[in-house]
């Protein structure tokens, strides 16, 4: 039922008209009602005769470990990500989403931002393991479980769903890619961890044979649960990770909390945090593939450049028939480059089933990181001192570069990034330094204020503001632009993006801090810290080490 506000702001015609058509409508409920999630489910999504898209995003207004400590910004920056990811959605035309959130925070988005889209649930409400384990309904930790069982519940009715987390990018609609050669026969596409501690990329240097793989992976095969694309259903492996997953926080609810000794006897709610648990998930019901010499907890290493394009036939510029144009060619070459990993599931044997099994092992495919990867992002303060240290060759004519705006729905990753990277998710950057990287590069789609070209655009965007972003991108290793630097817009109103791909700094950071030490460049934290030059460079190439970009002073 809408509330009175949300009803008069439909009438005084505040709402654009994406939100008052009648078919994108839902008025708001609990998914435990009878009938509320099968309504919702037929609301919010897209449905033709070949398909059902869902995009399923949640958002609390409580507690989760960041908030509480690491990063409390993001009590109150969370929502905005939320909304600048709703206009990017709707700006490639994929305003087919779903909300979950708590029964305020939905009111709110329909009453402020004519947002009726959202959802929300009493499940695991009166579980007695919440008291124990020190959560109230509203937390996030709770939120991020309810999400798993309904996307369950999309599956089981036939919809393909993308999970995303709200400080997540899609420079292009993900949609060919996933319906593409290399991802068709995934049941299940996962966003992968990697870069310093979290162990090295995928690599493939001799295919092992015609079928696709490059043999077992001999290192970490970590999934992040930011980004995830799935299309399965009951007796499917990828479906049964979904819901093994959410059993797992239910299992943990219904026993004693973990009670380390570093919290002095207090229940530790981050062991029930859902990626790990999806993580022992995948674990637990992965299969051997003996053909392929591949034990059961093994992945395989997939090659980049097994076919001969990205996308499915008559979905972008550049499928097959437009692999001659040179912009294609390009994109290739650089994508072509990422191996990515793979895993087989399979449901557990039923030893109540009677007659045929339905169950079928899955493939789950683990991002090569174009498609979903992680950026790292760093403040620098006097961004023309560090770029005319960075690059011999800069002159009078760079100083005077203008701001670019791409007529396009979706701004482009920036730099030499773009039409390369997909979706980007900014997991392991503070929340002020993701707010600010968004403005940055021209992709603050959420902030209503008009950020197309003025007068001031035809100035040097160099000297708009004192201070920019420096971007780094796991996907940058193996490119010959290693960061991205862009400068801030002025008063930090939306603008088009000022940017600069830069090469390897690396092998300059002797040359860089003693630039930084004369009164040149400052690399600051979200705080306005001043940050150690010495590795800082080498840690943004590739995103590899990726806590010390929670810079929490």
């Amino acid at each position: 039922m809408l509330s009175l506000a949300a009803v008069a702001a439909l009438s005084a015609g505040k709402c654009t008209k994406h939100v008052v058509d009648s078919e994108r409508q839902f008025a708001g409920g609990d998914l435990e009602a009878p009938g509320v999630l099968e309504e919702f489910l037929s609301a919010r999504s897209r449905v033709t005769p070949y398909y059902k898209h869902l995009i399923f995003l949640s958002v609390g207004d409580t507690r989760d470990h960041r908030r509480q400590s690491k990063d409390p910004a993001l009590r109150t920056i969370s929502s905005e990500f939320l909304f600048n990811l709703l206009a990017n959605l709707r700006a490639l035309h994929l305003g087919y989403h779903g909300i979950l959130t708590t029964p305020a925070l939905c009111k709110s988005l329909q009453e402020e931002r004519c947002e009726f889209s959202c959802a929300w649930s009493t499940l695991w409400h009166n579980h007695p393991g919440l008291a124990r384990w020190g959560l109230v309904p509203g937390d996030m930790f709770l939120i991020w479980q309810q999400q798993w069982r309904y996307v369950s519940a999309a599956l089981e009715r036939g919809y393909d769903v993308i999970r995303a987390d709200t400080d997540v990018y899609f420079a292009e609609s993900p949609y060919a890619v996933l319906n593409g050669p290399y991802f068709k026969d995934a049941a299940m596409v996962v966003q992968q961890d990697f870069g310093g501690p979290l162990g090295e990329r995928p690599s493939c240097t001799r295919r092992k044979d015609e079928r696709d793989d490059c043999g077992v992976h001999r290192g970490t095969a970590l999934l992040n649960c930011g980004l995830v694309y799935v299309r399965s259903g009951p007796g499917g492996g990828a479906y049964h990770v979904i819901n093994g997953t959410w059993a797992r926080f239910v299992a943990l609810l219904d026993g004693p909390p973990r009670k380390p000794p570093h919290l002095g006897g207090k229940p530790d709610p981050n062991a029930l945090i859902d990626q790990q648990l999806m993580r022992d998930t995948v674990s637990a019901l992965s299969v051997p593939l003996p053909d392929r010499s591949k034990p059961r907890d093994k992945w395989l290493v997939v090659a980049g450049d097994k076919h001969p394009t990205f996308y499915a036939a008559g979905t972008h510029k550049c499928t097959l028939a437009g692999m001659l144009r040179p912009v294609c060619k390009k994109q290739y070459k650089e994508r072509a480059k990422a191996a990515h990993l793979v895993q087989y599931v399979a449901p557990p044997p039923d030893p109540t089933s009677i007659g045929p099994s339905v169950a079928r092992a899955e493939r789950i495919a683990l991002a090569p990181d174009w498609l979903f990867g992680r950026g790292c992002l760093t403040h620098v303060r006097r961004p023309l001192s560090l770029l005319r240290a960075a690059l011999p060759s800069w002159g009078a004519q760079d100083e005077q570069q203008r701001a670019s705006c791409t007529p396009t729905a979706a701004q482009p990753a920036p730099g030499a990034a773009a039409g390369v990277l997909v979706a980007t998710h900014f997991v392991y950057s503070m929340a002020v330094k993701r707010q600010r990287a968004f403005a940055a590069f021209g992709w603050s789609l959420g902030d209503a204020r008009n950020r197309s070209r003025s007068a001031a655009d035809d100035d040097p965007c160099w000297r708009r503001s004192d201070t920019a972003i420096l971007f780094g991108h796991t996907f940058f290793e193996q490119s010959p632009s290693k960061t991205v630097l862009c400068a801030m817009p002025k008063d930090g109103a939306p603008a088009c993006s000022c940017c600069r791909s830069l090469p390897s700094l690396a092998a300059k950071d002797s040359a860089l801090r003693e630039k930084a030490r004369a009164g040149g460049f400052v690399l600051e934290s979200s705080n306005q810290h001043r940050i150690r030059v010495d590795g800082h460079f080498s840690a943004m190439e590739g995103c590899n080490d990726y806590q010390r970009f929670w810079d929490r002073r």
